[in-house]
């Protein structure tokens, strides 16, 4: 069974001559409220009995509902990239095959215009199969303030220490 998993970060990008990945400011789940670029991050783990064959991987973004998201216009499609592979089972050395074949890849995403206040979930599947997810949420926008600093609709509070 092929396992998987997704990291979020600020930047990645992939080595092609090892296979590596190279990436900056992983591991958020918050962000925004202004949704900046980022990059999506995945690893697949593959059992040597299923090396060779074909493999089809989606990423795709969906809601806290569970429904894809359409960041641009709602005749859009959805927000997801695929790809696929066929590992080659005559290339490894003898020794590699004690462990299962590490499969890795980055995708940059650019600024999207996500709802601030909301939770969003990026979901990789291989050959059908939901292998990972990784949820973040975009910040509500902050509160705005009066002209002294204060927030608005509240008064402003203040205590004293009195021995």
């Amino acid at each position: 069974m092929i396992e998987g998993f997704l990291v979020l970060s600020d930047a990645a990008s992939t080595d092609v001559a090892t296979g590596k990945i190279n990436v900056l400011g992983a591991g958020w789940s918050v962000t925004g409220p202004a949704v900046s670029m980022a990059a999506v991050t995945g690893f697949l783990r593959i059992p040597w009995e299923e090396v060779g064959q074909k493999i089809c991987f989606v990423v795709r973004l969906q809601d806290e509902e569970g429904q894809p998201v359409r960041p641009f216009a709602e005749e859009d499609g959805t927000l997801s990239f695929s790809g696929e592979f066929a590992p080659d089972i005559d290339q490894a050395e003898p020794m590699a095959r004690r462990v299962p074949l590490n499969v890795s890849f980055a995708i940059p995403i650019p600024p999207l215009p996500l709802t601030a206040g909301h939770v969003y979930e990026w979901i990789l599947a291989a050959n059908d199969v939901e292998v990972a997810s990784v949820s973040f949420v975009v910040r509500a926008e902050a509160p705005t303030t009066g002209a002294r600093g204060e927030k608005t609709g509240e008064a402003c509070r203040s205590s004293s220490i009195v021995e």
